[in-house]
């Protein structure tokens, strides 16, 4: 119990801490506390920074977050499958689950209509263009301002379709639309003819999928 409360000593706002404020927090004497930091640096649970005299979660925790992270996603896949199949088998849509990367967007399950006889779908492409997809929208309208003004500042305004939007101000504009409502539209934006309504899904605040239908 004395060494999960070291853990979550470390927090959004305090990353980093010394030895004694490790041992104020926990309310424990000094050498206590490092007999315990000692075990958890051991054990890669902690890291010591020689130089700044500081003290950070471990590596591990990485490897266990994404170990966790894909038994959710796949806990979730399981629900939604078969909500993602009713959903194109009545309106002859695809559907789409996307997983959500920082400013990356990755396909993690696909469901096209059982019985139409044209089935319509999209290539995965590593340079697919967040400002003319629905889904990309919505990763843009829910970055910090910061952030979102750098990544504007790298885009390059090239036209897909006849309804690709090519200047700053009219996404922008469109953003906050999507970041109020929390849905995004796109209409002959990546190609003539083609449409997709996306939604997006959080976990504790943060945008972590979302959910998209694309048709003619």
């Amino acid at each position: 119990s004395r060494a999960f409360s070291i853990i979550d000593c470390f927090t959004e706002d305090e990353k980093e801490l010394t030895l004694n404020e490790i041992s104020e927090k926990v309310a424990l004497n000094i050498n206590t506390t490092r007999g315990l930091v000692q075990t958890m640096l051991h054990y890669n649970y902690i890291t010591f920074d020689e130089e700044d005299r500081l003290y950070r979660l471990g590596s591990i925790f990485i490897d266990k977050a994404e170990i966790a992270q894909f038994d959710f996603t796949e806990k979730i896949i399981d629900t939604i499958r078969d909500d993602l199949q009713r959903i194109a088998d009545q309106y002859f849509v695809s559907t789409r689950f996307h997983s959500v990367e920082n400013v990356s967007i990755s396909t993690l399950i696909e469901r096209r209509p059982s019985r139409s006889r044209y089935m319509l779908t999209i290539h995965n492409q590593s340079d697919f263009p967040l400002t003319a997809s629905a889904s990309g929208k919505i990763i843009l309208a829910h970055l910090k301002t910061e952030h979102l003004q750098k990544v504007l500042d790298e885009v390059r305004w090239e036209k897909y379709g006849q309804g690709t939007i090519t200047d700053r101000e009219t996404l922008e504009s469109q953003l906050k639309n999507v970041a109020e409502n929390d849905v995004s539209i796109e209409r002959d934006e990546l190609g003539d003819g083609y449409s997709s309504i996306a939604v997006p899904v959080f976990r504790e605040g943060k945008l972590v999928y979302t959910i998209s239908v694309v048709s003619t």
